[in-house]
């Protein structure tokens, strides 16, 4: 069975101050729920996706740390050298991150970062023992003119194009309308998005892709989280906005808990 994933990515957000009682309010709820529950991290791991600002004092807290899962928004697709402002996959993994982002839609958009770089991303990922979260969607505009399919499959191929045999990085599907826009995708969007992805994995990857966890991000919240969660090809959530106050993060997170479990999301 695969393993359900909450993930929360931080984007641009927050101060130091706020950012300290942010972390330790998800921590401290992360392991008040695992002492009250037998789902274990095996089953249900939760992300947080800081600025990298951030890495250096995480990884100071190393103890508190082991509660969550934590990484990079970003990795550059150069290696170590002479590359003024980028951050590389190994200083990350240096200071003890375990996860990345790969093409976020904000990236894609706002930064200039096409298919081609996403797969020399991903490679630095792997090359350096990140595990890759990569991330696909499709705009409005394309939603509407029928491409969704023809979008996110060229994305997922070409973001892949440089793994090996055997490396199944984890995939997000983010369509760009739905984050940051209070809209969330219908469950039977997401159904059908996700149902044609898993197929569309195990084409380009093989069977193997069948373990391969897909996340839906585009405005989770706690009240919607059990109903996209149900969803058979819906393996957790990569969370914006909801991901910067505890209380809602961890009401995503209990009903992560409550597909694992079979237990009500109140209930945590």
């Amino acid at each position: 069975m695969r393993p359900t994933i909450i993930a929360g990515n931080w984007k641009h957000n927050p101060k130091r101050s706020a950012g300290e009682s942010l972390w330790r309010g998800v921590i401290g709820g992360v392991e008040d729920r695992r002492n009250h529950s037998d789902v274990d991290r095996q089953q249900l791991e939760v992300l947080i996706f800081p600025p990298l600002p951030w890495l250096g004092w995480i990884a100071g807290c190393a103890e508190e740390a082991a509660a969550v899962g934590w990484g990079a928004q970003c990795v550059s697709e150069c290696t170590t050298g002479a590359f003024t402002g980028e951050v590389g996959a190994e200083l990350v993994r240096d200071f003890g991150a375990q996860w990345c982002l790969v093409g976020h839609s904000e990236r894609r958009t706002l930064f200039g970062v096409d298919d081609n770089s996403v797969a020399r991303r991903v490679r630095q990922a792997l090359d350096h023992e990140l595990k890759p979260v990569l991330c696909i969607g499709e705009t409005l505009e394309q939603r509407e003119s029928g491409e969704t399919r023809q979008i996110v499959s060229e994305q997922l191929e070409k973001g892949l194009s440089l793994c090996e045999e055997g490396e199944f990085p984890v995939v997000a599907y983010e369509p760009v309308w739905a984050i940051g826009t209070g809209v969330t995708a219908t469950v039977e969007q997401v159904a059908e998005v996700h149902g044609f992805l898993r197929n569309r994995l195990c084409e380009l990857q093989g069977e193997g892709a069948q373990a391969t966890p897909i996340l839906y991000g585009g405005s989770v919240k706690a009240e919607n989280a059990a109903d996209l969660l149900g969803l058979d090809d819906v393996d957790g959530a990569l969370v914006g906005g909801a991901s910067l106050e505890a209380e809602s993060f961890l009401g995503i997170v209990d009903a992560g808990f409550a597909c694992r479990s079979g237990r009500k999301p109140e209930t945590f």
